[in-house]
């Protein structure tokens, strides 16, 4: 495992990415990044050759970034430089190659178009936390195939395709292809060659039946600019009812069915180029997205597609990712990236955080906290407990609107990888409510959009429960409130079983949420009830009805409860937990109750 930061250079078809990466961490934590547009295949034209104006221009730029490495001190031995399709078909590739070593003393290494597909898959895994599905990356030259599944073995935690496909279908290609068709029956021809050559690409890679959904087909990872631009396409046309614009502008999590990823790229697929805008969306890219829309109209008749999802990874993360030993690679990216952030605002981890999360889980059905529930609350709830009291020491009118935007794209946990966009909303939301959810911004109410009703009930529960645990005791708030004789408890509502008597009295808090009730505005179109086929989890109730029983000994028992503050807290937790007012989402139907506060006498 090399030591220091680490420069990568993704000398692409379509642009050279130069990117510093602080050190090797799960997370990826990005020092610097930036891309040069030069399009090597574009520039070679037919005769394959990379005229030398525009070599010397690769080579000024590859100057300009070996002083930026000398700056950041990488060490020489971890400067990597990789080369894809534009490279590997150049006539003078070698000429090429030569120049930029004799300039820089940097040696490139030219990837096989196998060694390609591995990496880009590797670099959709490294943004992701799990990954089960086909992989897609589409760059210049290239469109790669492969497929990937995250494993639970420690020593190989994923599988990939041992015969990962690399098609001569990227942008560039496409849309000199699309050019050059000049009656219907051309354009005919190329659809079906290219809906074959998906066809028995799928046969190559071999991906297992397990990943299929059912009937419905598998999951696919989207990665490459112009795959990626067809991800920031589809947010410019989401709008809220209240017209609020999508409020998540990275690519990284985004998801769409292959019902709307179909409809949008019917739409663009005969559209006028210079009508074709958006967020990140160059009018280079511009022209290029007819050509991409056939090749994905292609792909999706020739492959079984239940589900897109975007990926930021690249070659460069998937060669971070591939350097990462076994143990670092199984750790979940979100809590990395929690940890570090607390890290570098000086505020470690303490054993505080463990009795937290414990005392959340208490509050908790265990079925919230499988593994494969939708909503992956078993790594957002310790997130949420670590970032939690971050902006406590801040003015009391701003706490919860920085706490909301931590992890969104003004945060510092912007680039934290493995989270979907309804994650990333829930996250925000719990972390908004636990600072009393004061929040006067209108992302609040898009953010809602994207939780969904489901999500946001949660959200409002957790995050409110948080925020009682650190108002009791804020220096020392987990072992504090343990010591009040505070405690949480839960049952499954409706169970065949008399459960009355786990109670002393009253009424309860319950969260019920209908599966299948969880299409926003922002969703209309999508299915997101969960990413699992399984017949376990078709019979079992990912959403039950909770019933939430917080027992509290008599007040003038502790100094910590007895005051205004806290009792005026207890009396309204029901309301803040259930106030809809002021809420973009209604989650009346959620069926969110009473509060039972339990007086208590005894230790039991």
């Amino acid at each position: 495992m090399a030591n220091g930061p680490l420069a990568i250079i993704d000398m692409g078809s379509n642009g050279i990415r130069f990117g510093i990466v602080t050190n090797l961490q799960r997370h990826l934590p990005v020092t610097f990044e930036e891309r040069v547009s030069i399009s090597l295949l574009e520039e070679q034209g037919d005769s394959k050759v990379i005229p030398d104006i525009i070599i010397e221009q690769v080579v000024h730029a590859f100057l300009r970034f070996k002083a930026l490495c000398e700056q950041a001190s990488v060490p020489p031995e971890n400067i990597h430089v990789l080369a894809t399709e534009a490279t590997r078909v150049a006539a003078n590739a070698t000429a090429f190659i030569d120049r930029i070593f004799d300039a820089t003393g940097w040696t490139v290494r030219l990837l096989s178009k196998q060694e390609e597909a591995l990496i880009s898959a590797s670099g959709i895994v490294g943004t992701c936390y799990e990954v089960h599905g086909l992989t897609t990356d589409c760059g210049g030259g290239s469109v790669e195939l492969s497929y990937v599944m995250t494993l639970t073995d420690d020593d190989h935690p994923v599988e990939v395709s041992e015969t990962p496909v690399s098609l001569p279908f990227g942008s560039v290609v496409m849309k000199r292809r699309l050019d050059e068709c000049k009656s219907d029956a051309d354009l005919q021809a190329l659809y079906g060659e290219l809906v074959q050559a998906f066809k028995d690409a799928i046969v190559q890679v071999a991906p297992p039946d397990s990943l299929k959904f059912g009937n419905r087909g598998f999951d696919l990872y989207m990665s490459g600019g112009s795959f990626r631009a067809l991800g920031y396409l589809s947010m410019a046309k989401r709008k809220s009812k209240t017209k609020t614009q999508y409020p998540l502008p990275m690519i990284n999590g985004y998801s769409l069915s292959n019902k709307a990823l179909s409809k949008l790229v019917l739409q663009y697929r005969n559209g006028d180029p210079d009508d074709i805008k958006g967020f990140r969306i160059t009018k280079r890219r511009a022209k290029m997205m007819p050509a991409v829309c056939l090749l994905v109209i292609a792909m999706l008749e020739a492959l079984p597609i239940h589900r897109v999802h975007f990926s930021e990874g690249g070659v460069r993360q998937g060669l971070c990712y591939q350097m990462l030993p076994p143990e670092e690679r199984a750790k979940d990216p979100l809590l990395c990236a929690a940890m570090a952030l607390r890290e570098r605002l000086h505020r470690p981890t303490t054993p505080n955080h463990e009795v937290i999360h414990k005392l959340m889980i208490s509050a908790l059905p265990a079925v919230y906290l499988r593994h494969d529930h939708p909503l992956q609350l078993h790594r957002i709830l310790p997130a949420a407990v670590s970032l939690a009291p971050i902006t406590s020491a801040y003015p009391k009118e701003s706490r919860a609107v920085f706490a909301l935007h931590l992890t969104l794209a003004s945060g510092p946990l912007a680039n934290a990888p493995g989270l979907t966009h309804k994650q990333r909303a829930m996250l925000s939301l719990i972390l908004a409510y636990a600072q009393g959810g004061a929040v006067h911004d209108p992302s609040l109410y898009s953010l809602q959009h994207v939780a969904g009703k489901k999500a946001l009930a949660l959200a409002k529960y957790i995050g409110h429960l948080l925020e009682l645990i650190y108002i009791v005791s804020p220096a020392n708030p987990g072992v504090g409130l343990i010591e009040t004789g505070m405690k949480f408890s839960t049952n499954r509502a409706n169970l065949d079983v008399d459960d009355s008597s786990m109670y002393s009295s009253g009424s309860v808090s319950s969260l019920s949420m209908e599966s299948g009730d969880d299409l926003t505005d922002w969703a209309a179109d999508d299915d997101d009830t969960g990413n699992s086929s399984s017949q376990e989890l078709q019979e079992i109730d990912m959403f039950p009805p909770v019933n939430l029983s917080i027992k509290i000994p008599p007040l003038a028992s502790h100094p910590l409860l007895n005051s205004p503050v806290i009792v005026s807290l207890l009396e309204n937790l029901n309301q803040k937990i259930n106030k809809t007012k002021n809420d973009a989402v209604s989650i009346k139907r959620t069926n969110i109750c009473n509060v039972n506060l339990v007086p208590t006498f005894n230790d039991d």
